[in-house]
């Protein structure tokens, strides 16, 4: 464990500096092997594996939990001559990724009182889904504002905003209103009110009218107004703008059955003219969907018109593109074995893998169009067998270690190498009985 004083790291991955802040760091050792390959096989083919500290049982989100229970319950609300020990005590794991935050949702809106409450509806709803850690904002109230504004009593004998703000400095701020100097150097004369810690001191302030006949108190010639400003202001597209951030156990839960699960309150909360604004893993899926999509038309596109200008053909690169799609099954299976959900590495991965499966069925396809008979075919079918089998074996480990030994930040990667690796495996299937086949049965080649 190592704390920091005067330091301290936020949720929302911002941190602050001061002499009211502190931050404890608590290092866990390396998680045990939980499965088969981590306690049998990546011991024996992992060149520098070392399972000295890998003796943690629990998750870190188990341990946050433990701690937020025994720790956070002790001093979160403890006082000290009655007032909090801790204005604020948060315990959280922090995340890793692609993105800062797998939930980020923003709140606009002119009334604060409106992004206040949106908050804690939000987060109230967050706090009954399974699966949805560290929920925090960067909503933190600052001290109370007080707002004075004349009223027509204190119009009628001359009183301005400008001139009560003067007289109020004088008292309650420390204004100095002049220098001099004495045997040790320079002296600020500054004035204050001695009783203005006082609860009572602001309202029953006396003042002069600004004539100097008559003394008032402050209460009967203003309106009292108490506001809470935020500490911090955060603007996006000139919009001040609070945000609310989670994290996602993805093992769980997604992302984005979250973000579904929030969509009638988010309707709801909108309809009361609070701006939203959707951020985090959702934001970056729906930009990463689109620009995802058109790599993948232009790929196709691109294979397809090299296809063409091989074979002088428009149906044999049709027979090559369709095992595309079909080898996206494959890609699925080795999710849900891996017990993994599709994330969108895992849709890059699929993406990659459309220009890898032509590969085989180019080779397949360009060595049985030779063949006149359906014998002739199988036999140049067979002779192709060993070359794919080994392209493929070949990609697949190379991606293997990754696929079932990934760690660290590796994890990001793993859904990336799953596609690949399972779609290529299940695409030399394809590539092996499909193409043939297909091809057998567009051209009717017979027996």
């Amino acid at each position: 464990m190592t704390s920091v004083i005067g330091f301290k790291f936020n949720p929302d991955a911002s941190f602050e500096i001061g002499e009211n802040v502190f931050q404890i760091f608590i290092n866990l050792h390396e998680k045990a092997p939980e499965n088969f390959f981590d306690r049998y096989i990546n011991p024996i083919f992992s060149l520098e594996y070392d399972d000295t500290d890998m003796v943690r049982n629990k998750k870190a989100q188990e341990i946050v939990k433990e701690i937020q229970k025994n720790v956070v319950s002790l001093f979160k609300d403890k006082q000290i001559n009655g007032k909090k020990l801790y204005e604020e005590f948060n315990v959280y794991v922090q995340q890793t990724g692609i993105v800062g935050h797998d939930i980020e949702i923003g709140f606009s809106s002119e009334d604060k009182s409106e992004i206040q409450n949106a908050l804690v509806k939000v987060e109230a709803k967050l706090l009954t889904i399974d699966g949805v850690e560290d929920i925090s904002d960067n909503a933190n109230e600052g001290e109370r504002e007080l707002k004075l504004r004349v009223n027509s009593y204190g119009q009628s004998l001359g009183f301005t905003e400008g001139y009560i703000t003067q007289v109020l400095r004088g008292a309650f701020l420390k204004s100095e209103y002049g220098k001099m100097f004495n045997a040790q150097g320079l002296l600020r004369i500054k004035i204050e009110d001695s009783q203005k810690s006082k609860s009572n001191a602001i309202e029953s302030f006396k003042l002069y009218t600004p004539d100097g006949q008559y003394r008032v108190r402050l209460k009967d010639i203003c309106d009292f107004t108490y506001i809470k400003s935020f500490v911090k202001i955060f603007k996006e597209d000139s919009e001040e703008v609070r945000s609310l951030y989670a994290r996602v156990d993805s093992s769980k839960i997604v992302s984005t059955e979250v973000m579904k699960m929030l969509t009638p309150l988010l309707q709801e909360i909108k309809s009361k003219g609070v701006e939203i604004k959707i951020k985090g893993e959702q934001k970056e899926n729906k930009k990463l969907k689109k620009e995802m999509s058109q790599a993948a038309i232009i790929a196709v596109f691109l294979i397809f018109i090299t296809l063409v200008w091989m074979f002088n053909s428009l149906l044999l690169p049709i027979i090559i593109l369709s095992t595309i799609p079909l080898s996206v099954l494959g890609a699925l299976v080795g999710t849900k074995v891996m017990g993994i959900y599709l994330t969108m590495p895992g849709i890059m991965g699929i993406v990659g893998l459309a220009g890898v499966v032509v590969n085989d069925g180019l080779i397949m396809l360009d060595f049985i169009r030779k063949g006149d008979t359906y014998e002739e075919i199988i036999q140049r079918a067979g002779m192709r067998l060993r070359p794919i089998i080994l392209t493929s074996v070949t990609t697949v480990l190379g991606l293997f270690s990754l696929i079932f030994f990934a760690s660290g930040q590796a994890l990001i990667l793993q859904p990336m190498a799953i596609s690949l690796g399972f779609g290529i495996a299940w695409a030399t299937v394809l590539n092996l009985f499909y193409v043939p086949l297909l091809y057998s049965v567009i051209y009717r080649v017979k027996a």
